[in-house]
């Protein structure tokens, strides 16, 4: 099979994993990007495409001969584009697949409805025109994309995966170890995470990796509650810092509050939580609530939320249990080879329906 993928994300190559994955499947792949230089990463073919505009990704504009030249001279069985539909490279993309009359599967990471501007409209009409198969980021986006395509096959994975971690050998403690990650903002609830701890009754400690405008409201309502002899605030600490800090936690609490206009639509830091049998904790109504769902808990308010947690501290086998079986569900389904799979499989299933002729 040949396909070519077409994302800004691969111009990293600390974000080829999945290219490398699907390659290693028997599969002649090509990633287009803008920019860049042409190079082969294990197998993949980086092909870069000029562009102009930025530094937001939504903002590119991608050269339309250029993919025309690609698109005629790889001659893909399939195309995959991972550019928002609304956005001009998405457009581009899709439009030059379907007068080369190729399968195109398009992604969408939109979790939230919004008004959209005329342009936005017309190209993500143009996007989804030429769509055999979707792939939503997270369950929310999946519910948008069949409004607008209700008999369209529709995949939901992330475009990234996690890296498989060995299992750790910590036994839980008569301590809870709980640990929040992210930026300190109102909506990521780390004042109801305060308070539901305030409730636990028992020995715990919370670590908070990351910084942001209310991290001094938030040190003072931990002075007020009594609870800042248990806290340590870590501040905006590298990434791999972070996932050092995952192994020593019995439970990474995500609690964020879905508004209007914002939902957490992903966390990389609660999977990379998950592979290493870390409980995950978050609340429900946002996207992270399907990845938890089952190995985990998801909590509907701050009361639960620090039900959830003394039921932690109280039963250590239970921590055992669900952090296993988080474990189990990344290695399923989110790490680089599994995306691989499921990913080839969706392609699979496009290119076995009748083709359409225009």
């Amino acid at each position: 099979m040949r396909a070519v993928l077409v994302s800004h994300l691969y111009l990293d190559p600390g974000t080829r994993g999945k290219l490398r994955a699907i390659a290693g499947q028997d599969c002649s792949l090509v990633a287009a990007v803008p920019g860049g230089v042409a190079e082969t990463f294990a197998g993949v073919r980086i092909a870069p495409i000029p562009a102009t505009g930025g530094p937001e990704p939504g903002s590119l504009r991608w050269e339309t001969r250029a993919l025309r030249r690609l698109f005629t001279d790889v001659r893909p069985d399939i195309i995959q584009i991972e550019e928002e539909p609304v956005s001009q490279g998405s457009s581009a993309a899709a439009s030059e697949a379907a007068r080369l009359n190729i399968p195109v599967v398009v992604f969408s990471w939109e979790s939230l409805p919004r008004r959209k501007s005329f342009l936005e409209k017309r190209r993500m009409s143009t996007s989804l025109k030429a769509a055999g198969a979707c792939i939503a980021g997270n369950t929310l986006a999946a519910d948008l994309l069949r409004e607008e395509l209700p008999t369209t096959p529709i995949a939901v994975m992330p475009q990234l995966g996690v890296t498989a971690r060995p299992p750790r050998d910590r036994a839980p403690g008569d301590v809870l170890s709980i640990g929040f990650a992210g930026r300190l903002l109102p909506q990521r609830g780390v004042d109801s995470l305060l308070r539901a701890c305030a409730s636990i009754m028992g020995p715990w400690t919370l670590s908070v990796a990351g910084t942001g405008p209310e991290q001094e409201s938030l040190e003072a309502q931990a002075q007020r509650l009594g609870l800042a002899s248990r806290i340590r605030w870590l501040g905006g600490i590298p990434r791999a810092d972070v996932e050092a800090l995952l192994p020593g936690l019995d439970c990474l609490v995500l609690p964020s509050r879905r508004t209007d206009d914002w939902v957490e639509r992903w966390s990389p830091v609660l999977l990379d939580a998950m592979a290493c049998g870390v409980v995950p904790v978050v609340n429900e109504g946002g996207a992270l609530a399907s990845v938890v769902e089952g190995v985990g808990k998801v909590v509907g308010d701050e009361e639960s939320l620090g039900v959830a947690l003394q039921t932690l501290l109280a039963y250590p086998d239970e921590r055992l249990r669900l952090g296993a079986a988080a474990r189990q569900r990344v290695l399923e389904r989110y790490v680089d080879s599994a995306l691989a799979e499921q990913t080839i499989a969706l392609w699979r299933q496009v290119l076995a329906r009748p083709r359409r002729v225009e």
